[in-house]
């Protein structure tokens, strides 16, 4: 995709990754609360010792948990240092991952990852230079998504509908939100620390960097909606709107 000054790109916020140690309690936690079926597995994960369960929120969006199978996986140590669970990884569908990798090496930024998942280029941003570790994965077409042919969808009874956004806490929001237009050429941002990506936004508040994440989730229109409470996960906070 060539890019002009004057036409900015777009950018899709898919899934957020939740790394855990306590992979098996929190998914009976999480889909006790909000009704969300059992998912499905990404398929290429198991190869790098990690156990995971994606679960369709929306027909968009997905709520994914991670957890290191042993000490050979790169989350594990990760994971352990900041208590055992937090937010690890927005994982973001833009059509030009080339581009996000020339811009963010020339301002500093490191990629650590630049490879293919399921025939499409992925590279990950270093989460000291960007407030967290953001993937983008290279799709052109909006309306695709690694999933289409597995995706189950999400449960017609769930209690929750989407997910609104995400809370993070970094040391400057409204630098990191500049950084995050510029990487991802979204154009100038607006007064408020908030990075809109496709339906959904990002949000930067001071306090960090670190992985305690708020997930904002939208009640299903429904009984089910109506009675939700979110469950207790420390390390991860989910708010419902």
């Amino acid at each position: 995709m060539s890019e002009t000054a004057s036409t900015p790109s777009w950018a899709t916020l898919r899934q957020v990754v939740i790394a855990t140690t306590e992979h098996d309690s929190d998914l009976t936690a999480v889909r006790k609360a909000f009704g969300l079926g059992a998912g499905f597995a990404d398929p290429e994960l198991h190869d790098l010792f990690m156990d995971d369960a994606t679960m369709p929120v929306s027909v968009d969006r997905y709520l994914e948990f991670v957890a290191p199978t042993g000490p050979e996986a790169a989350v594990h140590r990760w994971v352990t240092k900041i208590g055992g669970r937090g937010g690890y990884v927005l994982s973001v569908q833009h059509p030009d991952p080339d581009a996000v990798k020339a811009r963010a090496l020339a301002s500093g930024v490191r990629v650590p990852i630049d490879t293919e998942a399921l025939g499409h280029r992925i590279i990950q941003l270093h989460p000291q230079d960007v407030g967290l570790l953001l993937e983008l994965d290279g799709i052109a077409d909006r309306q695709a998504w690694f999933w289409d042919d597995i995706n189950p969808g999400p449960e017609p009874d769930a209690a929750v509908s989407d997910i609104v956004g995400v809370e993070v806490p970094v040391a400057d929001p409204a630098a990191t939100t500049a950084q995050w237009h510029a990487l991802l050429d979204l154009g100038e941002p607006g007064a408020e620390s908030v990075v809109h990506l496709g339906g959904c936004w990002v949000r930067f508040v001071p306090g960090g960097p670190s992985a305690e994440w708020t997930v904002h989730l939208r009640r299903a229109d429904s009984p089910a909606g109506s009675a939700v409470e979110a469950p207790s996960l420390p390390g991860i906070r989910f708010e419902l709107v």
